[in-house]
């Protein structure tokens, strides 16, 4: 019982798949018919429902076609008789290439018939059609060219600019892309303007970007466009030498020159300037003894002007002069080991073998001091004596000695002087000068403190002070 009720189920399941099958086919057949017969209206309505149902992959494909070539020969239809919209429709509705051939031209007309109306949003939408979804229409460049003239005419510069962009991208040779010509020029200025305000701004790379942008268009302003470009590398190359980013600032140099070949002898004057500012910094670094960053420093150079003769020398100089400062050290040191130990003499032989070799400040001082302390420790009070006298050129002696004419004139033989007197003074090296002139109704007591070591003078009076001043 059980075997039987199986077999009379798979009878029953197969009877199904077959009339269904058949039933499928019919349908498919009806369609099919009607489209042979051009009933196209009543087939595209059967192949609707069948499409709806149908699960078999070739049928339903096969379905798809022909319904698809329905709705072509019925826009055919429509499109002879110049009824544009109602071909257009069933053309989309074809979604063919058969059909795209002549849905370009059905949205075309449609557009001219809106634009001779002055309807200019409908003519835009029709264009946008065509030129998003049939990439391949040979209306393209004509649409272009009549969509940026509307957009020019609603003041819609900048999408003016972008169907230009693609009107000359692809299409560089067509006769609309140079009849558009005259129209992008007007519009140039403005776009030169926006750049430039992005440039007083600071933008740089913004306002480049928009030139170069408008450069690559053939352009009555071209070859000023040109010229902008290169002034803004001019000032990133500036902005970039403020941070110090060499191979920037060359890089920008470059590209300044060639988008302007005539700043070359402007850029040329501006390289070696760099270069000059990098050897001053180069010097101050030498000037403190740091050899090995200045040459660091130097060889920014090469970035700037490669094979820069005169900074190789610089180089080379630096070198020699921090192999002659290390020796001059080693002597240096020698001497500030013997001036520790009060061998003067020995200190001094040294600081001189060291200036001779490198000249600084602290080594010039140092000969001087050790210079005044021989003098000091051979005759203190002759050296005390011969500061006062060289003391700008002998002022102090000069200017007693006018003191004491003028009291000689004034009272003859009743002036009486002390003479230079030198007496030791409490601290190292220090001594006392002094001079008195003494008259029946004025005295002159004149003292100064001397520092051996430095040959440093100190009034100490006024009238001491006074003389010193003259």
């Amino acid at each position: 019982m059980y075997m039987k009720m199986k077999i009379i189920l798979v009878i029953l399941t197969l009877f199904a798949v077959v009339s269904g099958h058949c039933w499928v086919n019919s349908k498919f057949n009806i369609a099919h018919k009607l489209y042979m017969k051009s009933n196209y209206v009543m087939a595209i309505k059967h192949f609707d429902s069948l499409l709806e149902t149908v699960q078999d992959g070739a049928l339903s494909t096969q379905a798809e076609l022909e319904r698809s070539d329905c709705y072509y020969q019925l826009g055919f239809k429509a499109y002879q008789k110049d009824n544009w919209l109602l071909a257009s429709r069933l053309f989309f509705l074809s979604n063919s290439e058969i059909a795209d051939t002549k849905l370009d031209d059905c949205y075309f007309r449609l557009a001219q018939k809106q634009l001779m109306q002055n309807a200019l949003t409908t003519t835009l939408g029709y264009y946008q059609k065509v030129v998003l979804y049939l990439k391949d229409s040979e209306y393209i460049p004509e649409i272009l060219f009549n969509r940026i003239k509307i957009y020019i005419e609603m003041d819609n510069n900048l999408s003016a600019f972008n169907d230009y962009h693609f009107l000359w991208e692809n299409h560089p040779d067509n006769h609309f892309t140079k009849e558009i010509q005259p129209f992008i020029d007007d519009l140039m200025p403005a776009f030169i303007n926006e750049a430039l305000t992005f440039r007083d701004s600071t933008e740089y790379d913004i306002a480049v970007d928009i030139l170069s942008k408008l450069s690559q268009y053939p352009s009555k302003f071209q070859n000023d466009i040109f010229i902008h470009i290169s002034d803004l590398y001019l000032l990133k190359a500036e902005e970039a030498l403020s941070k110090k980013e060499y191979e920037l600032v060359r890089e920008y140099l470059d590209l300044s020159i060639d988008n302007d070949e005539i700043k070359k002898e402007l850029v040329s004057e501006k390289v070696k300037s760099i270069c000059s500012q990098i050897i001053l910094e180069g010097n101050e670094l030498v000037s403190s003894f740091q050899f090995d960053e200045a040459i660091e420093t130097y060889k920014n150079c090469f970035i700037i002007i490669p094979k820069y003769t005169i900074c190789t020398n610089i180089i080379n100089e630096t070198n020699d002069k921090q192999q002659k400062y290390q020796s001059a050290l080693k002597h240096e040191n020698q001497a500030i080991e013997y001036e520790a130990e009060e061998d003067y003499a020995s200190a001094y032989t040294h600081y001189n073998k060291s200036y001779k070799l490198f000249r600084t400040d602290r080594v010039r001082k140092k000969i001087y001091i050790m210079g005044n302390i021989l003098q000091a420790e051979k005759d203190p009070k002759a050296f005390a004596k011969k500061i006062i006298n060289e003391y700008k050129n002998g002022i102090i002696p000069v200017g007693v000695s006018a003191i004491e004419s003028s009291l000689i004139a004034q009272y003859s033989n009743q002036v009486d002087t002390s003479g230079w007197k030198v007496y030791y003074a409490i601290g190292e090296y220090k001594y006392e000068v002094r001079f008195d002139l003494l008259s029946p109704d004025i005295n002159y007591y004149y003292a100064w403190r001397v520092n051996l070591r430095t040959r440093e003078i100190t009034s100490l009076n006024k009238i001491s002070e006074d003389v010193m001043k003259r």
